[in-house]
């Protein structure tokens, strides 16, 4: 790629702004490599004078005359250097878990001679850069530019960094290079991939406009629900003939409409446990938190529900309610700023109980029921009368590290005593379940189905 030497390479980054100012101007400096032809020469040219040695006159003269000759087209400014995302990717460089975190480093050479531009990239564990330690190596014609792509396998969600780059330069043979330059990278948002999940069970609640769920009120659905006399207005092709033939009277199915819903999803982010290993690895409670709220999410997004989502732990953090593809993609990128702080301040669940939606909003708590504020939060929203679906995010794998000989003892009562939180939390009402994927979720969701008609 050809570009302009008077290429201006601007940005408006704030973080490489600031990285501008407070790096160090990048200037061209001598190499060991000069300093040796120049020392090898004057060495040789003073002991020729000094013992009249004409044969090292030979020698020193392809040292001198090799770096004068080099050093006849010297560059005076050095490569304008600057990163960016990948064309098509936006502002943002963002990707999902498993996808490839890329981005270009725009290399400019504004002088009439030739260089050589060795960048170094770095990344975030998280981030496996393609060419290993991340080092790229270019020839720059004169007056010219060129991108290289760092690039990298995203293994796990959340806020990442591509980078620092170190970008140093070369000319007039190696004997002239440049003050490392440090650009200081992008954030990367990688997304969670969300676990698959499909629910064909309507919701409790349906008082929206139109949906999917079947709703108490008539309108023109599949759903019967009874058979009447005819009334002025109904139509025509709701006429049940087989019972007015039966009955010598006009009588017409009655159909309940179907409409959308609100679902809140609740994240409990008090405490993490577990040791993440990535996409393909096992999963701490954060992941399994995560994953599981995106597929609820995107499920009843993409469904046309109106989707919100609530962190309760230290930062509280919202996402308003709405639906359909874009709100999905958002909700995404939202999950992946999820943090558990390491000392977090204690929420307060009955404040949260209060800035949740109304009464006719489903709430699903994924929540790993670890701790007693939680279970205060579930059994509160269960004695208010709201449908509550908890959705257990402890792994299976997750035990405590074992310390003494009393550790399995100590393990075994603690897991009978959460058995018995998770039985009393039924009898309020609550339909606890754990994350296992694809339709999980139908047999208690027909559940409060079910005890919402009765």
């Amino acid at each position: 790629m050809t570009m302009d030497p008077v290429l201006s390479l601007r940005t408006d980054n704030p973080r490489e702004v600031r990285a501008a100012q407070v790096e160090p101007p990048v200037t061209w400096r001598r190499t060991k490599a000069l300093s040796r032809a120049v020392a090898v020469a004057a060495v040789c040219l003073l002991a020729a004078v000094a013992f009249g040695r004409v044969d090292l006159v030979l020698i020193a003269a392809p040292f001198a005359i090799g770096t004068a000759v080099l050093l006849q087209r010297r560059p005076h400014r050095p490569p304008e250097v600057r990163m960016a995302p990948l064309e098509g990717t936006g502002t943002d460089l963002t990707c999902a878990e498993g996808a490839t975190a890329a981005a270009r480093v725009i290399v400019a050479n504004p002088e009439p001679v030739p260089v050589t531009t060795v960048v170094t990239a770095v990344a975030d564990p998280w981030i496996d850069l393609h060419t290993g330690k991340g080092d790229f190596a270019s020839a720059l014609a004169p007056q010219s530019g060129r991108d290289l792509v760092v690039a990298g396998t995203a293994r796990r969600w959340g806020e990442h960094r591509l980078g620092p780059v170190h970008v140093r330069s070369v000319a007039c043979g190696g004997l002239l290079e440049t003050t490392v330059q440090r650009l200081p990278g992008l954030t990367a948002w990688v997304v969670p991939v969300p676990d698959w999940f499909d629910s064909a069970e309507s919701l409790p609640f349906a008082e929206g406009v139109t949906g999917v769920h079947r709703s108490r009120r008539g309108g023109d659905s599949g759903e019967l629900a009874e058979v009447r006399l005819y009334q002025p207005g109904d139509r025509l092709r709701r006429i049940d003939w087989r019972t007015s033939m039966r009955t010598r009277d006009l009588y017409v199915n009655a159909t309940l409409s179907e409409r959308d819903t609100d679902v809140t999803l609740v994240l409990d982010l008090q405490v993490e446990a577990g040791v993440s290993g990535g996409l393909d690895g096992a999963a701490s409670i954060a992941d399994l938190t995560v994953r599981a709220a995106g597929a609820v999410a995107s499920h009843y997004a993409l469904q046309g529900d109106r989707t919100a989502c609530v962190e309760f732990g230290a930062r509280g953090r919202r996402m308003r309610a709405g639906a359909g593809r874009r709100h999905a993609a958002a909700t995404l990128r939202w999950l992946a700023a999820v943090e558990i702080p390491q000392d977090p301040v204690p929420p307060s669940p009955e404040m949260l109980r209060r800035q949740l939606a109304g009464q006719r909003s489903l709430n699903v708590v994924f929540t790993p029921l670890l701790t007693d504020r939680s279970i205060a939060l579930i059994a509160a929203l269960a004695r208010a009368g709201r449908p509550v679906l908890c959705v257990d995010t402890l792994p299976p794998h997750v035990s405590p590290p074992r310390r003494t000989h009393w550790t399995p003892y100590a393990e075994r009562l603690w897991r009978l005593s959460r058995d018995n939180t998770l039985m009393e939390l039924r009898d309020l009402g609550v339909a606890v379940e754990p994350w296992q994927g694809a339709a999980s979720l139908d047999a208690v969701l027909a559940q409060l189905t079910r005890r919402r008609y009765r």
